[in-house]
């Protein structure tokens, strides 16, 4: 009987994958299908006979199970699942979730348990896993340092980490999963969390969730109403739902706020500065100008910014600048004078000031052009000059000194008439006078009061006017009888008593304003002209004369050491006496590194007391018989006599290290250096523009290999040929 149950049992579930088993009431094992044995890892047959016990890994598992068909009330618990760990015959464990249902015979009496087990290994592997997964998710997002969340498609919230929690602090109770992001939102806008730039709640509202459903990846900004600024990006995720991630950038907003504040000081000290400043792109296009170019170059920053400058000067003036402009682009700053006629009429003389800006990389990323009108300056050096040369010369009389002076005087301020006028009491006479064709004529009185030269009087000393409609000018006599326009004049002296005014003028306005270069000037005019006229005085004004054109022409201002022409032409000088007698000399370039830093950071008069303390200490440290000069902005030149390269060398590593210790401001937060070019004089250097070219490259090659170093000049090696 027992046998055609099992056979019944085996036919039944013997082929099935679920492991099934069949036990007597006392849950003794009386059946058990091939994937039980497999389950258990038992041999065929080996589990009948067997108490259900001794499988399970807690064996009050076991006991508690049997209860449940003991207790009536245990009926809904019967039918479920239940999980347990077991132990197979060869001792390992695994999970199993089992199913029990009681066997009634036809006398309704309990005759055994049917027991379905299903391996759920790999099930609780896997949950193990996902709950891993889940827990290195929170960990993740907990370590990132922005605000994160994720929202489904309902727009409500399924996760995110704390940093998002702590940067809505307000919102803490509301930023719970399963609350709509707009519940969220309004909760915190009810708390004052936002700043809502004075829009009403449902308008701030309203544009915050555009923003939010468009999720587009887009950034917003995001202003708190503690002050701190969010930087927002939401994108779609790919089942509808709304990931996005909040970042603190107020520090990013207070920086930037503090770089436009720099930007502006500084573009405001770029344009409170006469000369014209530019930066160009590799492209030639403008990105900045400030205020004195957008006046020469004739247009507004929005007219010039984007455009090519080089393309509003005449072709000449272009050819000029490509060699310039092109040596720049390679990464060598480049100084050169040049004379430049710019779009508002004016041609001006020209310091060019060419330097490269670099990027990490070391390729050149633009370029800064600084342009100093030198016009007056070039004017002034070569009107003092010819005025020496008059009256310094011996070859002129008495009238034909003043004619020339006159003429001089027209020439330099470009104005028609020149006059110089003799004043007693109300009376003014001319005494001498210089026109185009002779309109003015030597003699001729006029009233002191219908003359310009009433106002120089009263005002005991030189006065002038470019555009007299434009200044008080205009309410005087003189314009309405003579419509002149542009004046300068000055009290005329002899033997210290007044005598009258030299002044010049024209009918029409002047396009560039008188600068006190030509306030001095004439005043020159007029001291010499006194001189003149008194004779007794004109050998002290011709050594006054020379003595005023020597400094202006060779002293530099700043520094008070040779300017670049004189230096030059010592220098020249030095080549021709080595030429002669053989002895070399050392030709030393200096530059202070990174001095545009200095001007940009502490401004230009911080700027001027570095330059005139390296000329100081350098000056200080130099025998006699040396030559020092200023030939550019930072860039200097030194002549050591008579010296090799090695003494040269020694010489130089003493004055740089006097730089380290001489030079530091107080009110300069950089350490300042300088770097420096040796070259000693060679048999092929004829004139001195080639040993100044060595002496270059080697200061070159001690910028570009770190600075604050002194390079002698190698030549390259001759090449052969078989």
């Amino acid at each position: 009987m027992a046998e055609s149950i099992t056979l019944d049992l085996e036919q039944s579930f013997g082929e099935l994958n679920e492991s099934v088993l069949v036990t007597n009431p006392d849950r003794i094992i009386v059946y058990a299908n091939t994937a039980t044995e497999r389950l258990l890892r038992a041999k065929p047959g080996e589990l009948a006979g067997t108490k259900t016990k001794q499988f399970f890994a807690n064996p009050a598992e076991f006991e508690e199970l049997g209860e449940l068909y003991s207790s009536p009330e245990a009926q809904q618990l019967r039918q479920k699942a239940h999980a347990f760990e077991v132990i197979r015959c060869d001792g390992t464990t695994t999970s199993v979730e089992v199913i029990h249902a009681p066997i009634f015979n036809s006398a309704n009496t309990l005759s055994g348990y049917l027991i379905v087990v299903r391996d759920i290994s790999e099930r609780k592997t896997l949950e193990k896993k996902l709950g891993d997964i889940a827990l290195t998710l929170e960990d993740a997002l907990d370590a990132i340092s922005e605000g994160f969340a994720i929202y489904d498609g309902d727009d409500r919230l399924i996760i995110c980490n704390e940093n998002y929690r702590d940067i809505y602090g307000h919102s803490t109770a509301a930023i719970v999963p399963g609350s709509r992001f707009e519940d969220i939102v309004r909760f915190g806008l009810a708390r004052n969390q936002y700043n809502t730039d004075g829009l009403s709640d449902d308008e701030w509202v309203a544009q915050r969730l555009e923003k939010h459903r468009e999720a587009n990846g887009s950034v917003i900004e995001q202003n708190l109403a503690d002050g701190r600024w969010l930087r927002i990006s939401e994108t779609r995720t790919r089942s509808g739902g709304i990931a996005g991630i909040r970042a603190d950038i107020t520090e990013l907003k207070e920086a930037r706020a503090r770089a436009e504040s720099a930007y502006k000081n500084l573009s405001l000290m770029a344009d409170n500065v006469s000369a014209g400043i530019t930066e160009i792109d590799p492209n030639g296009l403008c990105v900045f100008i400030n205020k004195t170019g957008c006046e020469w170059f004739d247009g507004s920053p929005d007219e010039l910014i984007g455009t090519s400058l080089q393309d509003r000067l005449p072709w000449r003036e272009r050819e000029a600048l490509r060699p310039i402009i092109k040596k720049a682009h390679r990464g060598q700053k480049v100084a050169a004078e040049i004379s430049l006629q710019f779009p508002d009429g004016v041609r001006r003389e020209c310091q060019l000031d060419c330097n490269p800006r670099f990027n990490d990389l070391g390729g050149v990323d633009a370029l800064v052009v600084l342009i100093n009108d030198i016009t007056d300056r070039k004017k002034t050096e070569k009107t003092l000059a010819e005025l020496y040369a008059i009256t310094s010369t011996r070859e002129l009389g008495h009238e034909e000194k003043i004619a020339e002076i006159l003429r001089l005087g027209c020439q330099h301020f470009e104005l028609p008439f020149g006059i110089i006028s003799n004043i007693t009491e109300d009376l003014y006479t001319l005494a001498y006078a210089h026109s185009p064709a002779g309109e003015l004529v030597s003699g001729a009185t006029f009233s002191l009061g219908d003359t310009y030269c009433a106002l120089t009087l009263k005002a005991n000393g030189p006065l002038a006017t470019a555009n007299a409609s434009k200044s008080a000018f205009s309410e005087h006599p003189c314009y309405d009888m003579f419509s002149l326009e542009t004046y300068i004049g000055a009290p005329l002296l002899v033997d210290g008593v007044p005598y009258g005014t030299i002044n010049f003028s024209a009918p029409a306005a002047r396009k560039r304003d008188f600068t006190a270069a030509d306030i001095q000037i004439v005043r020159q005019f007029a001291d010499w002209i006194g001189h003149e006229i008194a004779r007794q005085r004109d050998h002290q004004a011709l050594m006054t004369a020379k003595t005023n054109l020597e400094r202006v022409a060779s002293i530099d201002d700043l520094t008070q050491i040779l300017n670049r022409r004189a230096f030059l032409e010592r220098a020249n000088t030095e080549i021709q006496r080595f030429r002669r007698s053989k002895q070399p000399f050392t030709a030393v370039m200096l530059d202070i590194d990174n001095f545009k830093q200095i001007n940009d950071r502490f401004g230009h008069a911080a700027g001027d007391t570095v330059l005139r303390q390296f000329s100081k200490s350098i000056s200080n440290a130099l025998r006699a018989v040396d030559v020092f000069g200023r030939v550019g902005g930072e860039e200097f030149g030194l002549l050591l006599h008579e010296t090799q390269e090695k003494e040269a060398l020694l010489v130089c590593e003493r004055l740089r290290r006097i730089i380290l210790t001489d030079c530091q401001m107080e009110n300069v937060d950089q350490t300042i250096t300088c770097s420096m070019g040796l070259a000693v004089t060679a048999r092929e250097d004829i004139e001195f523009s080639t040993l100044m070219q060595k002496a270059d490259t080697a200061l070159y090659q001690a910028k570009s290999s770190g600075r604050n170093k002194c390079v002698v000049f190698v030549p390259e090696p001759a090449s052969t040929s078989d």
